[in-house]
């Protein structure tokens, strides 16, 4: 990399992949707690000769090829750096002064310090979890590339699921797709498509993901004791809230308790599609939100799943394991699926799209209909804002109204105010503004003056 982009990134501040050292004359035990985080998390630079603050301080040209030496030396060390990663610093001169820096790819193996230390990188800085049994536990999955959702429980007898749900989803299978393949399989042969055989023991099961898309929910929290996802109204309380919903049920029963109870507590107003069609927005938003937050879960995370509802807003928080750790914008947001067999599973019955899919309706919902922006935070817990308040909401009624206009200037070619009055059931001065409203949206074009004024498509 030339000197002017280091400077960029210099610029940019530490972060969750930039990280300075002063280090004038030796890399310090820090620096090596950061390399171990950055090979165990996304990777980053470390830059030697840099202050806290991001002043240029650089390092002593004296000690600068001992540095380099010994660095090199311990990143080839195994009782240093476990397991080795052979990596070297560069040198750089920024603004007339030495900087050393490296970058540190993220590492497909879990690397320890000393042959003991582990630690991953955060927004905080490099966390220690030598001794955290359940964020190594998270760490090891990851560099395995496993999914929690494939792992097989020996114990799971056929009475632990709701079969109610498996015969459930196999007509919404056959209603999405007349061709389904369960369309001819029993409630219990959908199950055995999910029951695997345990790579580690050998050993046969049933998989999380059957229990978590057809469990009954006492069988799931048996093994899962933390699942839930709590349904928050912040309308006048916005500390605590207003009302609460906590969703314990398999995946495919929350999908549609969760999405119920939240049109049933916010404003739906209808919208005009921009080819005339009545579009319920907010609706659609919902579902794509309540589909992703289930399916793309980090269900090894502890961290509970919440939907907040508030006036102008739903804000969604989910378990993560970030690819990015970062605010990230619509149009960079590159899916990928966690929990590929549940979001298949989804798919299959009608719940969700194409990966990817989803976050495109919410935004294309937000800029047609809400002229918003949501907020994607792909972090340690991924967080999605959508501002559903929109100055272009119009009411059911009017919209029906405007509907029966169109459709009468449609079949009679022109229609005048009395005309308009008898199929809406409207006074004159109500009809008359509706079909100011129509003139104004270029829906229809006026014609004649006085009684003789007439409407219809032709300008």
């Amino acid at each position: 990399m030339d000197t002017s982009g280091l400077k960029e990134l210099i610029n940019k501040g530490e972060g969750i992949s930039i990280e300075f050292k002063a280090s004038q004359e030796e890399l310090t035990q820090s620096g090596f707690e950061t390399v171990v985080a950055f090979l165990n998390t996304i990777g980053g630079y470390i830059f030697l000769g840099v202050s806290d603050n991001g002043t240029i301080i650089g390092v002593d040209e004296d000690s600068a090829s001992t540095i380099k030496t010994n660095f090199a030396n311990s990143m080839n060390n195994d009782e240093k750096i476990n397991p080795s990663m052979p990596l070297m610093l560069q040198e750089a001169y920024i603004d007339s002064k030495l900087v050393l820096y490296v970058y540190i790819p993220e590492s497909s193996e879990v690397h320890k310090l000393n042959s003991k230390y582990i630690y991953i990188r955060t927004e905080e800085g490099d966390k220690d979890i030598t001794n955290n049994q359940y964020a190594l536990k998270k760490l090891y999955v990851r560099k395995s590339g496993d999914h929690f959702e494939d792992k097989v429980y020996h114990d799971l007898t056929i009475d632990d699921f709701d079969m109610d749900t498996v015969a459930y989803a196999k007509k919404l299978s056959i209603l999405n797709d007349e061709h389904s393949n369960w369309k001819n399989l029993s409630n219990e042969d959908i199950l055995k498509t999910f029951y695997k055989q345990d790579s580690t023991t050998g050993e046969y099961g049933y998989t999380n993901a059957a229990l978590l898309l057809f469990g009954k929910s006492e069988s799931i929290t048996n093994k899962i004791s933390w699942y839930k996802v709590d349904v928050l109204k912040r309308f006048n309380d916005l500390e605590r809230y207003d009302d609460r919903f906590t969703c314990e049920d398999n995946l495919i029963k929350s999908y549609d308790e969760i999405i119920k109870y939240i049109l049933d507590k916010i404003d739906q107003p209808f919208y005009l599609s921009p080819n005339g069609v009545t579009y319920n927005a907010v609706n659609v938003v919902v579902r794509e939100l309540v589909s992703n937050v289930l399916i793309h879960r980090d269900f090894l995370d502890a961290t509970g799943t919440q939907i907040l509802l508030y006036r102008d807003r739903i804000e969604v928080s989910n378990p993560n394991n970030p690819k990015t750790y970062k605010d990230v914008e619509m149009n960079d947001l590159e899916p990928f699926s966690k929990n590929p067999i549940i979001a298949k599973t989804f798919r299959k019955i009608g719940y969700a799209d194409e990966l990817g899919s989803g976050f495109e309706k919410i935004e294309n919902a937000c800029a047609t209909y809400f002229k918003s922006t949501p907020v994607v935070k792909d972090k340690e817990v991924f967080k999605t804002v959508v501002y559903l308040k929109s100055d272009f909401t119009q009411s059911k009624e009017l919209i029906e109204n405007k509907e029966k206009i169109i459709n009468y200037i449609e079949i009679n070619g022109s229609i005048n105010n009395e005309q308009c009055r008898i199929i809406t059931n409207l006074g004159k001065t109500q009809s008359t503004n509706i079909l100011n409203e129509l003139l104004s949206e270029s829906k229809i074009y006026r014609h004649g003056s006085g009684k003789a004024t007439y409407y219809e498509f032709k300008e």
